[in-house]
This record gives structure tokens, C-alpha cells and sequence, in this order.
């Protein structure tokens, strides 16, 4: 059974010859144990970085059966500023990275910014509309290097939100809640043609042959409890995340939904807004693989259930 057989096998409830592998690698030690080649030392050179590329492909190649990104991970310690004014710490050792800086500083900053980003998002659509057949070609020539470089493992063709968690994160929890108070229409705005964007670009990129499922995800939960109010997340997020999903299933795509945290309180509404499979299934949060597969088990595939922040790492590093 090829790798893609046993991923679309388990998407559809079929039996398999085994359970498939599928996580994000992103582990020095795995990189050198399942390419066979010995990591060279970290630099910007382009040469490195291609090699590096490369080294983590073989490993994913030899790991897993599905992913959704393919990366190394930063090669040096540093300090990046986007074109959005964030400044980003960057960090190999962590393999991440953060905010340090925003461009902004309080509430009417934050407003005034995303006033702008809701514009730039508005022209990002347009210039994709206009150069649609460039766009799917540039899209699809990086997606093929990246399935060249992991050979038969099934690569998630695409990873779709509706922009909650970019907001989030760009300006801050707080700020967020305080601008959602003030001026919810902005927020509302934003996450409407963020949406808009990633429906626009899977409409112009799908392609099955490729692979037969994206990521579509949403960070809407933490350890016992939702992140935002379910009248909130019923509001402004579960319809644009139908949306979505809505999207691809018109060219057949299955949709792997991924949110960490407990999400028990929602999981119809996440079902009705047309999740075809849940990850990662955060044990330490309070998820039950048994209650999901007991509840939801002939609807969605699950993709998860093995608690990777404590288990596997203290197993690990006590041996």
C-alpha cells in the first residue's frame, strides 16, 4: 500500500495496513537519524540552506506518511522586521520565533494599523485575481519542489485560516479584545476578506492530483476551555471556517481541521461547519480520542491523540 492509499484509506474509514504517520518535523537529532547525514554547520548561504532543505526532506521521506510543512526551521539567531513593521526574533535553538516589536503601541495605534492591513489584504486579493494563471503556476512549481524533496509522503496541499490567528497574534490578546469591544465591525472586516483571499486562492490552486487534503485550522482553544465565547466563534469564525471548507470540497478535497486546546464545547459546530478531520486531539487539554471516536468517529477522521509536550518530551529526555 502506497503512502497516499493509506492516508486517503484512513480519511474515507477504510481499513489500512497499518496507521499512518503524520506530524511536522522539526527535531535536530530526527533530521540526522532518519536522513543519514550529518547536519552542516548553520549560515544563511544559500547553499546551506538548500542542503539543510534537502536533509529535512530525506528525514520526512523516511518518518512520516503525511505532513503539512517541510522546513529546517531558522539557520541563525537574529532579529527580522516584515513588511508589516513587526519586528521578529528568530530562533534556531527554538526553532521559532516571536514579536519583540510591534508598530504600535496601544489601542489607537493597533486601529489605525489594521486599517491599513485590511487594504493590503483587499489589494493582495485583487493582484491574485489579475495574475490568477501565474499564481497557480508559481504556486504549484513550490509545492512540487517541496513534494521532490519528500518524495511519496503526502504533503497537505494547502493551510487555510480565516485569519483569527494572524490578528491575534499581530496585536496581542489584549488589544484584540479591547478593538473587538470598541470597533468590532474592523475586526469583523478583516477576517472577512482574509477569508475572501484564501477562497479566491483555493478556487485558482486546487488541484487533487496533487494531494487530497489541505489544513484548514483556527487556534480557538486552550488547556479545559475555549480561547473566545462560543457566541463570538459562532458569530465571526465557524460560518468564514464553512466557508472554507466549503471551498475545497468543491474540488474534492478532504479538510483536516486543526485547533489545539479542548473543544468539546464546540466540536457540532465544528462538524457543521464541515471539518472532515479533527488534529492534534490535545490530551493534556482534556480531549479523549475514545470520547471523539465514540461521538464523532463516523464523521471525522482523527489525526492526533499522543501527547507530544509532555509525554513523548519527558520520555525522551529521562532515557
Amino acid at each position: 500500500m502506497t503512502k497516499r492509499e493509506r492516508v486517503e484509506r484512513t480519511m474515507n474509514f477504510q481499513e489500512t495496513d497499518r496507521v499512518p504517520i503524520y506530524d511536522l518535523l522539526r527535531c535536530d537529532a530526527a533530521f540526522e537519524y532518519f536522513s543519514g547525514e550529518k547536519i552542516p554547520t548553520l549560515s544563511k548561504n544559500p547553499e546551506t540552506e538548500e542542503k539543510l532543505f534537502k536533509i529535512a526532506g530525506k528525514a520526512v521521506n523516511k518518518l512520516l506518511d503525511m505532513t503539512r510543512s517541510v522546513s529546517f526551521g531558522p539557520v541563525v539567531e537574529e532579529d527580522v522586521e516584515d513588511e508589516l513593521g513587526f519586528i521578529y526574533h528568530v530562533s534556531p535553538a527554538e526553532k521559532t520565533w516571536w514579536i519583540k516589536k510591534r508598530p504600535f503601541n496601544d489601542e489607537k495605534g493597533a486601529v489605525e494599523f489594521l486599517k491599513k492591513w485590511i487594504q493590503k489584504i483587499k489589494e493582495e486579493t485583487k493582484q491574485i485575481s489579475k495574475n490568477a494563471s501565474e499564481y497557480r503556476k508559481n504556486y504549484h512549481e513550490n509545492f512540487m519542489k517541496t513534494q521532490a524533496a519528500i518524495g511519496d509522503t503526502v504533503n497537505l496541499f494547502a493551510q487555510h485560516g480565516v485569519g483569527l490567528d494572524d490578528i491575534r497574534v499581530c496585536l496581542g490578546f489584549e488589544i484584540f479584545s479591547f478593538v473587538y469591544a470598541d470597533e468590532p465591525g474592523l475586526i469583523s472586516e478583516f477576517l472577512e476578506e482574509y477569508t475572501k483571499m484564501n477562497v479566491l486562492v483555493c478556487h485558482i490552486v486546487a488541484d487533487k492530483k496533487l494531494s487530497p487534503c489541505v489544513l484548514t485550522y483556527g487556534d480557538i482553544a486552550c488547556k479545559q476551555r475555549l480561547l473566545h465565547s462560543p457566541d463570538f466563534l459562532k458569530k465571526e469564525f465557524f460560518p468564514r471556517l464553512k466557508k472554507l471548507n466549503d471551498a475545497w470540497h468543491e474540488h474534492s478535497f478532504k479538510c483536516l481541521f486543526h485547533s489545539d486546546g479542548y473543544l468539546m464545547d464546540v466540536m457540532d459546530d465544528l462538524i457543521e461547519a464541515g471539518i472532515d478531520g479533527l488534529n492534534p486531539i490535545e490530551t493534556v487539554a482534556g480531549m479523549s480520542i475514545k470520547e471523539i471516536r465514540e461521538k464523532y468517529g463516523n464523521k471525522i477522521f482523527l489525526a492526533g491523540g499522543i501527547d507530544m509536550s509532555q509525554m513523548l518530551d519527558l520520555a525522551v529526555s529521562s532515557r
